[in-house]
């Protein structure tokens, strides 16, 4: 039991050796590209076993949205780096997204380590950045995740002068005057980017929904499995959910057209709904014989959920601290999360984005 007890480190040891080994082996055969070229729409799109001239980085490529983006540029026929911490496992689907030794998964991602992020995007001529959280925790905060860590990859990209498109995925509703820290960090990443990358391109997606999202099945789940479901303020205020392969086919069209560069994108939905219309939406389409929705005051939202807020930088994560419990989403739910007037949108990239009741 003893000699057991001390085999297993030193085999995990190995084992994480043996794999960053394989990884930098793959990284090796990446294919070179020539910065005089537009590589990135150069041989245009096709089968997943054509060249299709684009090797991008995408961080953040085993979250929702990263999974559907790399397999829209993968099954292309280009290469896909993808950085990841999570356990090895939960990032094997991504291998199958293109065509064999395409899809590279760089293990031990560390937003604060500058030497891996320029491994990581060394031989990438697009780099896309998907990184999010929806709730801090002990170990990140929102400003580590939304402006620390973009700030630090513009510099990197900026400095390494081999990168032809940079795309960031933001949040519709970003702002700095938001009064979501959230939202707020999220927006000064924003600006930190485009400082150091002017022709860099920004997303602004409403509420993305899908088989896995977070929004929808977690509206879910509150109707379904607990014992009230809270609309703050009655559900006044409107968003615009989008289809997340409507967005991951957006930043297809992004990569082809240069003339993309150095703007900002806000893809919202066709439909304008106010929070309770979903939550109605939802009950009827669950034929829920109940509607468990209990109106609650934004000032009691605040002060019911600001323990929970401590309890998530002090504990490990726990299912019932879900992020739509915390003051800084209820601080979202004052305010309307849709796109500005006259702002470039689906319509500007020639995507007729599906609508709620065909998603």
């Amino acid at each position: 039991m003893q000699s057991a007890r001390y085999a297993l480190p030193a085999l995990q040891k190995f084992a994480g050796a043996r794999l960053l080994a394989q990884n930098a082996r793959a990284m090796s055969t990446l294919k070179p590209f020539d910065l005089n070229a537009n590589n990135a729409v150069r041989n245009g799109p096709g089968g997943r076993s054509s060249i299709g001239g684009v090797v991008a980085t995408v961080f953040g490529a085993n979250g929702f949205i990263g999974s559907y983006v790399v397999n829209e540029i993968s099954k292309r026929g280009n290469q896909v780096v993808c950085p990841y911490r999570c356990n090895e496992n939960k990032v094997q689907p991504l291998k199958q997204m293109g065509d064999l030794g395409q899809v590279v998964l760089l293990p031990e991602f560390d937003i604060h380590d500058d030497e891996y992020i320029r491994r990581a995007i060394s031989r990438s001529n697009v780099v896309i950045n998907c990184v999010g959280i929806r709730q801090e925790t002990k170990n990140y905060s929102y400003k580590d995740v939304h402006v620390d860590f973009p700030t630090r990859l513009a510099k990197i990209v900026a400095e390494s002068g081999k990168v032809e498109r940079f795309i960031q995925v933001s949040e519709m509703g970003a702002d700095v005057s938001h009064a979501s820290r959230r939202l707020q960090t999220k927006a000064v990443g924003d600006e930190a980017i485009m400082k150091y990358i002017p022709d860099a391109t920004i997303i602004r997606p409403g509420n993305v929904v899908g088989i896995e999202d977070y929004f929808y099945n977690n509206l879910i789940f509150q109707l379904s499995y607990t014992i009230v479901a809270p609309v703050i303020n009655n559900g006044a205020n409107k968003v615009q959910p989008t289809y997340i392969l409507d967005v991951a086919d957006a930043v297809v069209k992004i990569l082809k057209d240069k003339k993309t560069s150095g703007k900002t994108y806000y893809l919202g939905g066709p439909e304008t709904l106010t929070m309770r219309q979903i939550y109605d939406h939802l009950i009827d389409t669950l034929r829920l014989s109940n509607d468990d929705t209990v109106n609650l005051r934004y000032e009691l939202a605040k002060m019911l959920y600001k323990p929970l807020d401590t309890l998530r930088t002090k504990l490990p994560e726990f299912p019932f601290l879900g992020f739509m419990m915390s003051s800084d989403y209820a601080e979202e739910q004052v305010a309307d999360s849709v796109a500005p007037a006259g702002s470039l949108g689906y319509k500007d990239l020639s995507i007729s984005p599906a609508k709620r009741s065909e998603e």
